[in-house]
Parts: C-alpha cells; sequence; structure tokens
C-alpha cells in the first residue's frame, strides 16, 4: 500500500493511493498534543512506501539570473542569493531553467524557500526517526508547485508559457510557467467564507501580478491566464478577468489528464508518475537517507557473503558426497577381491581329491615360479659348484620342479633318463626334485673339455646323480644338464 503525507498550515493529512483512487485516511492537527505520538503510532502498523508533500502558503520562488562561472564561483553566487532572497529558509532548492531572449548569456535558475516558520519541523523530525528505523523509505519533501509543473509539462496541448490559477482550501494559487518550468508561484489567503466574496480580492491579485511580472523580466507583454477549476465555478470565476481584453481560459480539472476532484488530488497523483518532480534539500531526511542507504548496502554485503558461503558450503558438501560414494564403492571392489581371494585361498589349501592328478602341486607351482627366482636349494648347490671352479662365470640358470613317479608309473614328460639309484626317481613320493640347466662361459685359459669333466665330477662326488656336458666350441660355453633333489617336504593334506 502507498501513502502520501501532504503538510499544511493546520496539520497532516494522510492519503492512501487504492486501485479505485486517492481517499484520505486520516488527519493530524498540528495543535494537537499527541501529533507526534500519533503519526509514530501510525507509522508502526506496517513499512510504507511514502510521499511527502508541502502545501504550504508561506513557499516562496524566485528567479535570480547568474553569469557564467566555474562551479565553485557559481555555488558560492547562489548561496549568498539565497541568503539574501530568503535569510529565514528552512529548506531551500535550486533548479535551473531553460533561457530566454531576455536573458541574454546569463543563466536563469529558480530558487525556492520554505521558511522557518512553517510547521515542517516537527512532522520531519518523526519521518526521520521512522526512516532510521527501517519503517518507511526516507522520502523527499516535495511541493504542490513542483507537482503541477510536473504535470504541466506533459501537457503538450496548453501553451508553454501562462499563467495557472487554481483553488484550494487555503485561497488561490497562481504559477507562472516558462517553456512548461514553474518560474514564480504565490498563493493569496483566502479572506472570506465563500469563493464569490473572494473575488474582488483575487481579481485585484491577479491584476497586480500581471503588473508585477514584465518587471521582473520574467514575461514579455500579458501572458495567457488559465484557471483550473471545477466547471461548475466557472460562470463565477469568470469575473476574475482583470480587463476586457485579457486573455483567460478555462480547465475543467475533472476532465484534464490525470485530474481529480481539485488541484490536490491532480497533484497527489502526479507523485505515481514517472520522472521525479522537484524537491527540497532537507538534511534531517537526507541523513536518513544516507543511513538507510548504509543499512541496506550492509545487508548486501551481508546477504552475499551468506550466498557466497552457502555456495562453498554446497560445493564442499557435494564433494564430500562425492568422495563418500567414491569410498564406498572401493570398500565394496575391496571386499568383493578379498571375498574372491579368500575363495581361491581356500580352494588352493583343499587337498587334492581322487579327481585330481598327482602333479597338480607341480602344474600350479610351475604357473607361478617358471620363469621367476630359483628355491634356496638349487642357488646355494650351484653357488657352491661354481665356488670351487673360479674360471666359470654363470650366464644362465634355467630349472624345473617336477616330483618323482612311482614305480610302474610312466615319467612325466620332461624327466630325466637314466637316473641311478638314489636319484630323484627313486626318492620317496613326496620328495620333490628339481632339473636344471646351466649355461657357463669360460673366464681363464681352461681347455672346454676339461672343464666340462672336472664340473661332472664335482656334481656326481656332491649329490650323485648325473649330469650331461654340451660343448658349444663356437661360442666358448659349456651346457650342464643335472638332476637336483630338493630338501623341502612337501605338505600332505589331511
Amino acid at each position: 500500500m502507498e501513502h502520501s503525507l501532504v503538510i499544511h498550515s493546520q496539520g497532516l493529512d494522510i492519503w492512501r493511493h487504492t486501485a479505485s483512487g486517492i481517499e484520505r485516511e486520516s488527519s493530524i492537527d498540528a495543535d494537537d498534543k499527541r501529533a507526534r505520538t500519533k503519526l509514530q503510532d501510525w507509522l508502526t502498523t506496517t513499512r510504507h512506501h511514502t510521499a511527502l508533500i508541502a502545501d504550504l502558503p508561506d513557499e516562496r520562488h524566485a528567479v535570480e539570473r547568474l553569469p557564467h562561472a566555474s562551479r565553485a564561483d557559481r555555488l558560492q553566487l547562489i548561496g549568498r542569493k539565497l541568503t539574501q532572497r530568503f535569510p529565514d529558509a528552512a529548506f531551500t532548492s535550486v533548479t535551473p531553467l531553460p533561457g530566454g531572449p531576455e536573458d541574454g548569456l546569463l543563466k536563469p535558475v529558480l530558487l525556492s524557500a520554505i521558511p522557518r516558520s512553517s510547521p515542517t519541523s516537527l512532522w520531519l523530525d518523526v519521518l526521520s526517526e521512522a526512516a532510521m528505523q527501517g519503517l518507511i523509505d526516507a522520502p523527499l519533501l516535495t511541493s504542490v508547485p513542483f507537482l503541477l509543473e510536473h504535470w504541466y509539462g506533459r501537457q503538450r496541448e496548453l501553451p508553454p508559457q501562462c499563467l495557472l490559477i487554481t483553488f484550494g482550501a487555503g485561497g488561490m494559487r497562481q504559477i507562472l510557467f516558462r517553456q512548461r518550468r514553474l518560474a514564480f508561484s504565490r498563493v493569496i489567503a483566502a479572506r472570506a467564507a465563500t469563493l464569490a466574496e473572494n473575488l474582488p480580492v483575487y481579481r485585484d491579485e491577479i491584476t497586480q501580478t500581471l503588473a508585477w511580472l514584465p518587471s521582473q523580466r520574467l514575461v514579455e507583454g500579458s501572458p495567457p491566464i488559465l484557471v483550473l477549476a471545477p466547471e461548475a465555478d466557472f460562470p463565477l470565476l469568470r469575473e476574475l478577468a482583470p480587463s476586457s481584453n485579457s486573455a483567460m481560459d478555462f480547465i475543467d480539472i475533472a476532465r484534464c489528464p490525470n485530474g481529480g476532484a481539485n488541484v490536490l488530488t491532480l497533484a497527489l497523483r502526479e507523485t505515481r508518475q514517472p520522472g521525479a518532480p522537484g524537491h527540497y534539500d532537507c538534511h534531517v531526511l537526507r541523513r536518513a537517507r544516507q543511513f538507510s542507504a548504509a543499512r541496506r548496502a550492509t545487508w548486501i554485503v551481508a546477504a552475499v557473503v551468506l550466498v557466497t558461503g552457502l555456495a562453498i558450503g554446497s560445493a564442499a558438501f557435494i564433494d564430500t558426497r562425492h568422495l563418500r560414494q567414491e569410498t564406498e564403492q572401493l570398500i565394496a571392489e575391496r571386499q568383493k577381491l578379498q571375498s574372491e581371494l579368500e575363495s581361491l585361498t581356500a580352494e588352493a589349501i583343499t587337498a587334492p581329491g581322487a579327481d585330481f592328478p598327482d602333479d597338480w602341486l607341480d602344474k600350479a607351482e610351475g604357473l607361478i615360479r617358471d620363469p621367476g627366482i630359483a628355491s634356496i636349494d638349487i642357488l646355494q648347490t650351484v653357488a657352491s659348484l661354481l665356488d670351487k671352479a673360479p674360471w666359470a662365470r654363470l650366464e644362465s640358470l634355467v630349472w624345473k620342479k617336477q616330483v618323482a613317479q612311482d614305480e610302474g608309473d610312466s615319467p612325466d614328460k620332461g624327466a630325466l633318463q637314466n637316473v641311478p639309484p638314489g636319484s630323484a626317481r627313486n626318492a620317496p613320493d613326496d620328495t620333490p626334485a628339481a632339473s636344471i640347466e646351466l649355461e657357463i662361459s669360460f673366464n681363464g685359459n681352461e681347455a672346454p673339455q676339461v672343464a666340462a669333466d672336472r664340473l661332472v665330477s664335482l656334481w656326481q662326488r656332491q649329490h650323485g646323480s648325473p649330469m650331461m656336458a654340451h660343448i658349444d666350441h663356437d661360442m666358448a660355453r659349456l651346457r650342464l644338464d643335472a638332476t637336483l633333489n630338493l630338501t623341502t617336504k612337501r605338505e600332505k593334506a589331511p
């Protein structure tokens, strides 16, 4: 809901803007001892978006023509002019005006002021406190002449220069527009109860104004006069014409664009039109606006920090959830692999039954160890043999574990032939043996045949098993084939 607060000489009126129009919500008398409390109570009911309007008879306007100067000099000059024109001003406004032929090289400005004697301080203090508390948006202080200028600027069918006459509860208001801009405004207070009784005074004031305007170089000649009033008052208001040759036209306020029942209603509707009307520099409300802006900036910063924190937290939460899912998948895969390993281990340690061949362990060990590092028995045996033949250098060692066959069984493929008694063939069933193939090169001047005989003799003395020697004269190398009984016993299945 939107409201307009109108400050007048008797007090404050609160107007409510609705979809159907404008209606007065309440009035507060300036002489009421509870005036301040009543306005505070109204402001605390809900947050309001308000417009603040001054409708005061002692509002004053004057046009000054300033020479071309720098910005700093111009501000000082305006300050001196305001002090000269309005020494008792509480609020002032400076509005640049378009120049006319009578202005020459000077730049006209409109100086406006509301005197300290006006009943505005009480209401502005309460509104400033409410704005700082966040109950309302700190409004700009405008006035009825500024709002009527805002309205007249859109009326392209009306002349750009005229003296507009309006009537209200305070009396008759005269407004001069130059190039559709406010140049002068004055209120003549009503001295009688009825409009008819005030007409002689109003007519004399219009005559004096028309004579004063050319002397101030505001117009050339007599400007046209427009009377903005209800149509029912037209016959009576025709008597306002100061002379028979004065051009006076009448505008029905109810039929004009954005009009209403009276001029105040028209001004109130202008607060909802696009564009900002002129306003006064009010330090009390300016401080409240600055405070509200700082508080909004703080809220925005806090909101940005909160949103950023939430975004970072959400991203971290999503990353944590993804990491947890990946961890759960890895744990599941690990458990699956652990189950498979336990299953394979259980199958591996199971004793071979009647359906398994006798050499199942040899084949399994062959898959693991061939090619691979030989057992400690084989490495120690080869090292002991080469220890006694310093002229020999081991080039390669190829080994294969095998199990001796029971008598009557056919030997395995690759088993050694012509094994003498006491060798791996006659070893108990659970004694493993290994076939070894050594390739040796010579480091000295030893003859190949002599070296082969010495190595075969050493092997047979140490192990009692045969060794076959093959000499490669081209490569100066010796290949030895032998069988070695291993000392490690195979565990029997229970």
